[in-house]
């Protein structure tokens, strides 16, 4: 309450008979409990920046004279900020080899770098502070004080054109909701309303939607959080080595009705575009942690390297097409790197029992690659080979037939220089051919790793010399002819749940 005074008025030759106050500018305008006595009170209003107040008074005297107006200004400043902290977490189901899924042994896990709001109690359209969780989920935002507020956890990891480089916005949403050129973000709030002033943190944690036994038994809320996780690591490692990166747009389109086994990176969506399954009775990706980081691995390709890769069914052990090959193992590859662990999980529902598909990337058999048919064999055109290949160029671990260690720093160097511009078909002929120029201090142990994959040592980005051809094979390509036009990245590649 503020209390206006007129008790210093004085009469030289009488008294004085009357008041008249009159508020003379500020917005807003208040109300005044009489505009007619001596000290007069008003409210002082909620205002969100500091504002004068100003207002005159008038008096009369017992022979009926107004004397001059006089003016007093009253500043009010809105209420003290409130600190509103907190850390936010997402429930992940993790998965076993083998056993697919383990529903009984949720894990409370960071939420990293995602928006958080602060939004008015009741309104989530009224936005007072916004914030983005650190590496531990935890967030820190100012907002006005003495305010009844609600938070928000978007799913998305925003910094956008106001801010320096680096930039991105990656987002988890279902693409065909609402407007179809710009669906929004999941969200998630737990409800619970308290007061900005109240000076305690706020923590969120998002359940998942499951119960022990792997049934949905509420919203999948946590989902879209981890497969932001994975796309959360994914982008550290590329900053460790380009750290001024500009990310283009990228949604990862997830929704209880995407069907099983459908799951692709589609570059000529706008904005580009990830496709990931949803359906927990037949395959569902969101805790699939090396499918998701497989996907962004054809996103980085095809954005800052060049992707040949045409598509097309493929399975552990197949003879590809050389762009398919090494498009997908360096998919596979990039995923295990982007985890720090060779094991590469796939999890699914195989009539009716909760499955995984496992495989080891650091596997470097002298015959049969991981996972392929009795009688297959490593080749340039394996994709098994190709993930092999690259995953021991950069780790330091000196097994089998391994002693490589050039880390991603070398590899991120020739997807953007050579890969990017060379004249052959992307394969893993024009991308070790760069590798071994770049680094012929290693260019004999090289030779060994592509030795144990049955291929030779490779001479130039067309495969020159190349003897290794699997008679499945030999009538579509001829040595020293692998390819020498460009081609476009084909989106298309669907095989099981973890298609290109």
């Amino acid at each position: 309450m503020v209390t206006l005074d007129g008790r210093g008025s004085r009469d030289a030759d009488g008294t004085i008979a009357g008041y008249t106050w009159t508020q003379t500018g500020g917005t807003p305008t208040v109300t005044l409990s009489s505009r007619t006595v001596v000290q007069p009170t008003f409210e002082a209003p909620a205002v969100t920046t500091a504002t004068t107040l100003t207002f005159s008074l008038v008096v009369r005297d017992d022979r009926g004279a107004n004397s001059t107006a006089s003016t007093v200004g009253i500043s009010v400043n809105p209420p003290a900020a409130g600190t509103v902290s907190g850390r936010v977490r997402f429930t992940r189901i993790p998965t076993t080899a083998g056993s697919g899924l383990n529903y009984g042994n949720p894990q409370l896990q960071p939420a990293r770098g995602v928006l958080v709001r602060a939004v008015a109690a009741g309104n989530p359209g009224n936005v007072l502070a916004t914030a983005s969780t650190d590496a531990n989920g935890d967030y820190n935002m100012s907002v006005v004080g003495n305010t009844d507020i609600n938070i928000v956890v978007v799913s998305q990891m925003l910094r956008d054109a106001g801010q320096p480089l680096p930039r991105w916005d990656f987002s988890t949403r279902d693409a065909e909701e609402g407007d179809a050129n710009n669906p929004l973000p999941y969200t998630y709030t737990d409800g619970q309303t308290f007061n900005s002033n109240t000076g305690t943190g706020h923590n969120i944690d998002i359940p998942s939607g499951f119960n022990s036994s792997g049934t949905v038994t509420g919203t999948r809320a946590s989902a879209p959080f981890a497969i932001l996780d994975t796309v959360y690591r994914a982008l550290q490692l590329v900053l460790s080595v380009a750290p001024n990166t500009d990310f283009p747009e990228l949604v990862l389109d997830w929704a209880p009705n995407n069907p099983g086994s459908q799951t692709f990176f589609d570059m000529s969506a706008t904005p580009q575009l990830i496709v990931l399954s949803a359906d927990p009775t037949e395959d569902t990706d969101e805790f699939d942690q090396h499918v998701i980081a497989h996907e962004f691995g054809h996103y980085i390709e095809a954005n800052y390297s060049r992707a040949d890769n045409i598509g097309g069914a493929h399975g552990l052990g197949d003879k590809l097409d050389i762009r398919v090959a090494f498009g997908e193992g360096f998919g596979y590859a990039f995923g295990a790197i982007v985890l720090g662990d060779p094991v590469s999980v796939d999890t699914f529902v195989d009539n009716g029992i909760n499955v995984s598909s496992t495989f080891n990337v650091e596997t470097n058999p002298a015959t049969n690659p991981p996972g392929s048919p009795s009688g297959n064999f490593g080749c340039w055109c394996s994709e098994s080979s190709v993930w092999s290949v690259l995953w021991d160029l950069y780790d330091s671990n000196a097994d089998a037939n391994d002693g490589v260690a050039l880390g991603f720093p070398a590899i991120w160097n020739v997807l953007i220089n050579d890969q990017r511009a060379t004249p052959a078909f992307t394969s893993i002929f024009s991308f070790i051919s760069a590798v071994k120029n770049e680094n012929p201090v290693s260019a004999a142990a090289i030779d060994t790793l592509l030795s144990a994959q049955n291929t030779s040592s490779i001479a130039d980005i067309w495969g020159t010399g190349e003897t290794h051809v699997p008679g499945a094979v030999a009538a579509a390509v001829t040595a020293g002819a692998f390819g020498a036009t460009p081609a476009s990245f084909c989106s298309a590649c669907l095989a099981r749940s973890h298609a290109s």
